[in-house]
This record gives structure tokens, sequence and C-alpha cells, in this order.
């Protein structure tokens, strides 16, 4: 056999492997990932299941499609299974962005099953019934840490009727009768106890924790993200930044005003509330809305943003933009539109990973370019860092990879 021929066999041997990798590293699947390597058992795949490995923690998911092209020099792209699931993921991608939009009609569907437990003979043992829900306690990044787990890092099974079985199984529920009402109340499993319900293996809980860890950037502002001296306990007044095209009105999410007040069930504004108080930034700069980042948490919790034990979900950002009434582009990390959109005076929400401004994630605002191409800021967490110039390297180098929804830079105008 020729060279030619062997090396062909070859990449065609390389394109199966891969793509059975790919499969198995769904959604951050770094289990699945490495059991569909060691199932290959091909030599030659496994440069490129560390390469992989290595990217499914830092890069986003779509990003591992070019992988055979930087290891074996040929497109991925023309690659049938290669393509087959990268459409598979954007779909998956999509479900999962529209989780909180199925909850109601799971937890009418878990009514519907309850109701006939509470009737005798043919006839209702209640006259009407009201329903308590109490959602919470699993957020998005467990949904698919533990959905990851459940199917096996399968991504042609984790459809959109396995997301669905997913968000019904974490329910549970109570139901008591008082003078013929039925009371029901309706919530959902901590991770904990949902894993158990599923019946994880120690192995399987550490896999999801490890999943989750991978997914989630822990947006909790500590001391030593904030300015220090005053934590929590000063009235930042009125601040207004008007040193660049648009002036910007400045809240900190540690103010007195708010910071003590709880962001959904596990954290407080001061702690968890980056995003809401960037996004309360924005509305109140750009509109008449006199909105404070109390206004934009609350909000935040009743329509699903917050992530609970974390901070708020990136969609908060191009759909809370809309319900105030602003146009919201997602530009990804395009720094040329980044700083055209400063330049023209809009500001731009961006979601930061460690590094200058974050121990974990955080939202900031991006507020204006000098003469010299640096980036102003209104960090939420920092009225020091609010008032220095920034290199436009810094913020596009540490704006996160993991961003969803269009970010890591979002674009805001009247």
């Amino acid at each position: 056999m020729d060279s030619q021929s062997n090396t062909g066999q070859k990449a065609a041997r390389a394109a199966a492997a891969a793509a059975n990798i790919a499969r198995g590293a769904s959604y951050g699947g770094i289990y699945g990932a490495a059991a569909e390597a060691v199932k290959s058992f091909f030599p030659e795949i496994v440069k490129a299941a560390v390469i992989l490995l290595f990217v499914i923690i830092l890069a986003p998911l779509l990003i591992f499609t070019a992988l055979p092209n930087i290891v074996f020099g040929y497109d991925s792209a023309s690659a049938p299974d290669i393509v087959d699931f990268t459409a598979s993921a954007y779909e998956l991608d999509a479900i999962y962005q529209n989780i909180n939009s199925k909850n109601q009609s799971l937890i009418d569907r878990l009514i519907d099953s309850i109701l006939p437990n509470f009737w005798t003979d043919g006839a209702a043992d209640y006259d009407d019934y009201t329903v308590e829900n109490a959602l919470g306690n699993v957020n998005q990044y467990w949904l698919v840490a533990i959905g990851s787990v459940r199917y096996k890092q399968d991504l042609y099974t984790m459809d959109e009727p396995a997301v669905e079985a997913l968000l019904y199984d974490k329910l549970d529920y109570s139901a008591s009768i008082t003078d013929r009402i039925l009371n029901i109340s309706v919530w959902d499993l901590t991770p904990e106890a949902y894993m158990d319900r599923l019946g994880f293996s120690q192995e399987e809980k550490d896999w999801a924790a490890l999943l989750y860890s991978t997914l989630a950037e822990d947006q909790n502002v500590t001391l030593g993200d904030s300015d220090g001296d005053g934590y929590y306990n000063t009235d930042y007044g009125d601040i207004v930044f008007s040193n660049a095209e648009t002036p910007v009105v400045y809240y900190n999410q540690t103010d007195s005003r708010w910071g003590n007040k709880m962001y959904g069930k596990s954290g407080t504004i001061g702690a968890a509330g980056c995003g809401p108080t960037a996004l309360a930034i924005v509305v109140a700069s750009l509109t008449d809305h006199q909105v404070t980042p109390y206004d934009v948490a609350q909000w935040s919790v009743e329509n699903g943003y917050r992530c609970e034990g974390n901070g708020s979900y990136h969609s908060l950002m191009p759909n809370g933009g809309e319900h105030y009434g602003l146009t919201v582009t997602g530009i990804g990390n395009d720094s040329k539109k980044l700083v055209e959109a400063l330049q023209e005076g809009k500001l731009v929400i961006a979601i930061m990973a460690k590094g200058h401004f974050t121990s974990g994630g955080h939202f900031i605002v991006l507020r204006g370019v000098t003469e010299d191409g640096n980036i102003l800021v209104a960090d939420p967490a920092s009225v020091k860092r609010s008032n220095q110039e920034w290199a436009l390297g810094i913020i596009t180098n540490e704006a996160s990879r993991k961003a969803g929804s269009g970010g890591p830079f979002w674009v805001f105008s009247a």
C-alpha cells in the first residue's frame, strides 16, 4: 500500500474516533470523552483526546469541531459525523437555553397526575385547588451536568424529550386538603437529592460535580473582588461617570441600600448580583427607567434568570435589555465591533473570567473608549476599578470563554 492510501485510511480512522470522542464529550462530558477514547483503541487519537479534554475545560463546546483539522491536517467540516455532531450540539444548546419556558407545562403535567389521587368513588374530595411553585434548587448548569452523566454523555440521546424528562424528574410535591381546598406545593430537589433519586453512584455524583464546576463561573463577589473598606456598609449615593460619549449612572452591588437584600434564595445582591447591577447601570443610563439593582434583581428572579448558587444566566443580558426597551446585540468576542460600539456612544456589558476584575466570573459595563484606545468601565463591585483605564487586550483576553447567549460582549442602545 502506498503512503498516500495509508494516510487516507489513517485520516478516516482518526475522523471516526474523533467523532466518537466528540459525542462522548457532549456539554463538558470529560468522562464520556475519555471512555470513547479508550474504546476506540486508536493510538493516533491519543494526542487529539488529550487536546480535546483540555479544550472542553477551557473553551466552548463547538470549538473542538476544528480539532481534526489542527491535529490531522484536513478539513473537519467535510466529515459527516462531525457535521452531524455540530448540528446536534447546536440543537441541544437551543433546548437548554429555553428550559425556563418548559417549567409551567411540566408543573401542569405533575398536577394532572396528582389530582386523581384525591378522588373517591368518581367524585373529587375537593372543591378547588391551589398550587404553590417554589423552583430554583437545580440551575441550568446542574441540569446540563446531571443530564450529561444520566445519559452517558451521548449527545444523540440528549434530545428535547430527554431534557424535559430531566426537568420533570427533579420535581417533588406535597398535597393536603383543608376545608375542601386541595393545597399543592411543588418544588425541585437539590442537586444531591436529585442525583440520589436517579440512583447515581458516588463516582457519577463526583463526575456531575466536576462538570458543574467546569461549566459554571462563580459570580459570587469576595472581599478581595471589591474595594474592601466599607464593603456592604456604604451608601454610594448618586454617582455619574461623564468622561465618555454617554454619561453613565453608576451602581455598586454592595451598596447598603440593596447589597444585603436577597437575590433569589442562595445569596444577596452584594454577593451574587453583578448581573442585575450591570443591567441596571445600562438601563438607568440609556432610558428613563429609574431602575435600581434591586428592581432588576427582582425581575431576574421572577423570570428565571437567577442561577442559584452562582449568579445570573448569561441570557439575562439580551432578554433583560429587551424587556426594558433596549436594542441588544451579542457580538461574541469581536473586538472591532466592541470598539466601534463604544465610539458610537453605545454601552456594552461583558462577562469576565478570572483576572483583573474577578477571581471567578463577573459582569461589568464597558462605557467608553479613550483617544488612546483604552477602555473605560463601570464595575459593579469596584469604584476604584471604574475610575481606571483598561487596555483593550486585558478586556478581550479576560472575557469569559464560556459565554452563551451571544456573549461575552452584549451591545446596548436605546
